[in-house]
């Protein structure tokens, strides 16, 4: 779908559907002051953490272990703000002109291929089958893997910049940086097969098995029904601390 396109789909949807709430409501001062103080409380304490591996002495397995535990733990911590802010500022704000193709596909994402109005019936959300759901189901599988593999390159690419890079000058430890690298390769995949999972019911049953996925399923759907709601996806750290959690769908929105 051309940006053009996308772009006549999203202003006759606002016409139809949101009244002209495609993007996300600006942020006021308040909500600015908090975001910006939580973000550096975050960072002081990643970077506490930091140098606390840098200073430690390794002297047994234990310690070993507790420092790649630590670096495959401050990973989600660390990346839940990453993810908020890019999802906030670039994916429903083309506040970068170069990245602006990125804000057109994932408009796309959110009111040309999956609709908050394909899932609700009488209040309540309510999931299409793979075989029932035509839309769903019309995805190349090729193009899929490609966008998938695509997905998991720029989720990457943001953990080397903002954690690994920033980890290795400040510990230049070897064990702290291989945790923060498993974590990162499996919070990027976990990210992908969630969300594939999500819009795409029955694709991936185990993990529709798990206890927590109907919390992460109905997390994200509000997501779509409120834009400015659960920016985060997996773990909504930064959604508890930024004041963008919300649990339930209010009678407007339904």
């Amino acid at each position: 779908m051309s940006d053009e396109h996308i772009q006549e789909f999203l202003h006759e949807h606002e016409k139809q559907h949101h009244h002209g709430r495609a993007q996300s409501a600006p942020i006021d001062k308040a909500r600015s002051t908090r975001i910006i103080a939580w973000t550096a409380v975050i960072l002081v304490i990643s970077f506490l953490a930091m140098a606390w591996v840098s200073n430690t002495n390794r002297d047994s397995l234990p310690k070993g272990l507790m420092v790649f535990a630590l670096g495959v733990a401050i990973v989600p911590f660390i990346a839940s703000p990453i993810e908020w802010l890019v999802h906030r500022f670039i994916y429903h704000q083309p506040v970068i002109r170069t990245l602006s193709r990125i804000y057109s596909v994932h408009t796309a994402h959110h009111y040309a291929y999956f609709p908050p109005w394909r899932y609700i019936t009488g209040g309540s959300a309510r999931r299409l089958s793979l075989s029932s759901d035509l839309g769903s189901n019309a995805e190349d599988p090729i193009a899929n893997a490609i966008i998938r593999v695509l997905h998991f390159g720029w989720y990457m690419t943001f953990g080397v910049v903002f954690i690994w890079i920033p980890a290795w000058f400040i510990t230049h430890d070897g064990v702290f940086l291989s945790g923060i690298v498993v974590s990162s390769i499996v919070v990027s995949n976990l990210f992908i097969v969630v969300h594939d999972t999500i819009h795409r019911p029955g694709s991936h049953r185990i993990v529709e098995a798990q206890p927590w996925f109907n919390f992460l399923d109905q997390h994200h759907y509000i997501h779509h029904v409120a834009l400015g709601s659960n920016l985060n996806f997996l773990l909504p750290i930064a959604d508890v601390l930024f004041g963008t959690l919300q649990l339930r769908l209010t009678d407007e929105e339904l």
